[in-house]
């Protein structure tokens, strides 16, 4: 083709384009294409998926009771009709559940010790945003916490050397670790399980829709069982007003770690093995801890 012929067709091309362009008539409002019913093509829209439960929580506990032995049998008596079952008291609402869940816990442990040592209103939301802010930098303010605030302050004392945690300072804790001991662990799981519902309604509410909240208390479980153990003394310095750990890798811990590093070891070893124990009774597969 000519180099003339070919910018002749060029032209009727560009031509062509322009009069469909503005020949059509012009439609106000939406535009909707005239296409057969089988061309038109939906947008695949991909379905949102749901969080897998890694450990999903187990069924309660059964109770053995050894039967006794057989007596002599006794002279039958006409047959009486069975007393209908007794139908399960239903679960209060998350607002309304603190008063069944009290009288709960008074049948785990004293009330005077459970009410001087616990914020026992509102019970659930502040175990649920207890748990949740373990593994975080900072704990919330104490008027959101499931424990009531530790007597007294914070004890060190200074020697050649620096500043140091105070040993009287781990016995500040000692009421704490003595009430976590002295709770039954098959029971407080069995008052967990049973009050899960609002526990899992309550997580929900914190802005997490999707999130299983097991799941998440055994993930917490799981990273305070990590807090190292000092092994002597601990350590502080005091840059400005407040005191921190001197050694930068216990300063960088979690504030649910550093309360396992202020309580002393010997408490510290107390709460791992009740969470050690706690652990196993609410995974069905213990694994390695």
């Amino acid at each position: 083709m000519k180099k003339s012929d070919y910018l002749i067709a060029v032209a009727l091309v560009l031509g062509i384009v322009v009069a469909v362009k503005y020949l059509q008539p012009q439609q106000t409002g939406e535009q909707v294409l005239d296409l057969p019913p089988e061309t038109v093509v939906q947008p695949a829209v991909e379905e949102p998926a749901e969080p897998a439960i890694r450990y999903p929580v187990p069924e309660l506990p059964q109770v053995i009771v050894t039967a006794p032995a057989e007596p002599e049998p006794l002279p039958q008596k006409p047959a009486e009709e069975a007393a209908p079952p007794v139908p399960e008291k239903p679960l209060p609402t998350l607002d309304d559940s603190d008063d069944a869940i009290r009288q709960d816990l008074y049948t785990l442990a004293a009330r005077r010790t459970l009410d001087s040592l616990l914020n026992l209103n509102h019970i659930v939301r502040r175990f649920v945003v207890t748990v949740d802010n373990l593994p975080r930098r900072h704990l919330l303010n104490s008027k959101h916490r499931a424990n009531q605030s530790v007597p007294g302050q914070l004890i060190v004392e200074q020697d050649e050397n620096g500043f140091y945690l105070s040993k009287k300072n781990y016995a500040r804790y000692n009421a704490y670790i003595d009430l976590l001991d002295a709770l039954d662990s098959q029971q407080l799981i069995a008052l967990y399980l049973h009050y899960y519902p609002l526990i899992q309604a309550a997580y929900q509410d914190q802005g997490y829709p999707s999130a299983y909240f097991n799941d998440r208390l055994i993930d917490v479980i799981d990273h305070l069982l990590e807090t190292p153990d000092t092994g002597g003394r601990v350590s502080l310095v005091r840059p400005h007003v407040l005191f921190l750990f001197a050694d930068p890798e216990l300063e960088g811990l979690s504030a649910g770690q550093k309360v396992l590093l202020r309580i002393g070891p010997r408490n510290a070893a107390r709460v791992k093995a009740k969470l050690r124990e706690l652990r196993k009774g609410l995974v069905r597969n213990p694994g390695r801890i």
